[in-house]
């Protein structure tokens, strides 16, 4: 159930990581051909606040830790962590298309850097078998 878990686990991680990757790619290519660049200050100071507090609150608030209720069994402890991993990862990959938005909508360069952040970020919380095992172990 662990090598199954953490398959799919690095399956789901992967895909996200390409696809985000490829669309900052085709996202920095059309901004920079076809886009004019906007002056929106207030988009710009909340597009930061928005990055940095996002991933400061996904990589550290939403880590999956289990409570030693939710360790009864190896079975529910793994879908529990499953579970709180997505919910991580889904907050990582909701601020790097927030910075991809924005990006494309005003072509401010600052967004380029901060979606490059937000998809760096993403490569600190690749799936590890040891964690999974230390942390569903009673």
């Amino acid at each position: 159930m662990l090598d199954k878990t953490h398959n799919k686990l690095k399956l789901i991680y992967w895909s996200c990581v390409i696809i985000m990757l490829l669309a900052f790619v085709l996202d920095v290519l059309y901004t920079s051909k076809y886009t004019v660049p906007i002056e929106n200050t207030g988009l710009e100071r909340w597009g930061i606040i928005i990055t940095l507090g996002g991933i400061f609150a996904s990589l550290k608030l939403l880590h999956p830790r289990l409570k030693e209720m939710n360790k009864t069994n190896d079975e529910t402890a793994i879908k529990k962590y499953f579970i709180k991993y997505l919910i991580r990862l889904s907050a990582l990959l909701s601020i790097s298309v927030f910075n991809l938005v924005c990006l494309n909508t005003t072509a401010i360069e600052n967004f380029r850097y901060l979606a490059f952040i937000s998809i760096f970020a993403l490569f600190l919380c690749i799936p590890n078998k040891t964690s999974i095992e230390n942390e569903i172990t009673v």
